[in-house]
């Protein structure tokens, strides 16, 4: 098996632990109830570069004016230029010896790992630990900007692990540009980040994927609210063989707002699976959730969000929708919403519509004289245009809108 390499690999006795965790478990497949769409099993067929640091690689980075720009290529990942004055960019280990109370609440945390062996193999091989620490009332104007890049000329794994770290009153704009190249040889991208965001802090996120058809891309990110606190989050899943996105909200303070926005448009052969938890373990809260999907040609999509309500989290109210347009015979949706509630003064919902578009819709805007092909791209873009207008960067806003755009005519033959 393609694993078996991985025994060779010399490791400290964190890391080695983290290591027999995933050999334990190896790479998931669909009798998994947590993969039971998004199987791994074909990762075993491959035989892996697991040391990809050291590979350079020059990338095509999102174009963004006023940015502050972080860059990771095949996993390396550097600072470009400078940061503002209250921010610092620094490895985990040097974060740590300034930080001891937080790393007490750090080492006390209590992630759903969800059957994610993956997290544990980062874990073990990730080369860095790099850290983004926005000091107390800090508010930065400009957006921070990570461009990651992956481009091999073997199949390689590539891991990578961020820590970002909004102390008190502390407000950030955060934005993953992610892409591989489309003539690389397979990659199995696997990326972690951990957010934190104290008392009366606001965080921006916004994820974009954007990867070649031989990449399977899968990303844990896990944020953790304090009180008062506000995370707005965007995930877009535009192109690549394999996404699998688990993104976990911790909320472990008062009067927390979390917003969970995401938009995913496969292609053939192209597979997103969206997992998402939200864990209100803290009264007086609000979450809201809108996923959208536009599915062409045999793609597959998944979305499974669970939300739970603790008992001790009175108070609640927790929102979900899931929506979804099958633009082709071919494609395939499938959807689990969940909701696991042990309070009983909360307000909470979920809800799930999978369909295709409207013949009279198509009908109307034919008869004013557009194209089929044009009138599909139109109302296929007025139906996710709800969730790209929720971001605030109008360059950002219109690059994802022109990468919806070409990919739904590249997909009609327009």
């Amino acid at each position: 098996m393609a694993t078996d390499t991985l025994a060779t690999i010399s490791l400290s006795k964190e890391k080695q632990f983290s290591l027999d965790r995933f050999l334990a478990k190896g790479f998931p497949t669909n009798k998994w109830e947590e993969w039971k769409y998004t199987s791994l099993k074909s990762l075993n067929d491959i035989e892996w570069n697991w040391n990809t640091s050291e590979q350079s690689v020059n990338s095509a980075a999102l174009a963004l004016e006023n940015t502050v720009e972080i860059q990771t290529q095949n996993g390396k990942m550097t600072l470009v230029g400078s940061l503002p004055q209250g921010v610092e960019y620094l490895d985990f280990a040097s974060f740590a010896a300034q930080k001891p109370e937080f790393m007490q609440a750090f080492n006390e945390r209590n992630p759903i790992l969800d059957q994610n062996p993956l997290y544990d193999l980062n874990d073990a091989l990730a080369s860095s630990h790099q850290v983004i620490w926005v000091k107390k009332g800090v508010k930065l104007e400009k957006p921070v900007l990570h461009t990651y890049f992956a481009s091999v000329s073997i199949a390689s794994a590539i891991q990578i692990k961020v820590l970002i770290y909004l102390e008190e009153g502390a407000e950030l704009i955060w934005v993953d540009d992610l892409a591989s190249s489309e003539d690389s040889k397979s990659i199995l991208s696997n990326y972690v980040q951990e957010i934190w965001v104290s008392k009366n802090a606001h965080l921006t996120f916004v994820k974009t994927q954007d990867f070649g058809l031989s990449t399977t891309h899968v990303d844990h990110t896990f944020i953790f609210q304090a009180d008062q606190s506000v995370v707005d989050m965007f995930t877009f899943s535009l192109n690549g063989g394999l996404i699998r996105n688990n993104l976990h909200f911790y909320v472990d303070g008062q009067q927390v707002i979390s917003n969970l926005n995401g938009l995913y448009v496969p292609g053939n052969n192209q597979l997103v699976d969206s997992h998402t938890v939200v864990d209100h373990r803290m009264p007086n809260s609000e979450s809201n959730e809108l996923y959208k999907g536009v599915l062409l040609g045999n793609s597959t999509g998944v979305f499974n969000g669970k939300i739970f309500v603790r008992p001790d989290a009175q108070k609640t109210n927790a929102f979900q929708s899931c929506k979804n347009v099958l633009a082709s015979d071919k494609a395939i949706m499938n959807t689990k919403p969940q909701l696991e509630i042990w309070a009983d003064d909360v307000k909470c919902s979920h809800g799930t519509t999978t369909g295709q578009l409207s013949e009279e819709a198509l009908f109307y805007m034919r008869s004013r004289g557009l194209s089929l092909d044009a009138a599909k791209t139109l109302l296929m873009l007025a139906f996710v245009q709800q969730v790209i207008d929720k971001v605030e960067i109008p360059a950002l806003k219109e690059s994802i809108s022109n990468r919806v755009v070409a990919k739904i005519q590249q997909a009609l033959g327009a």
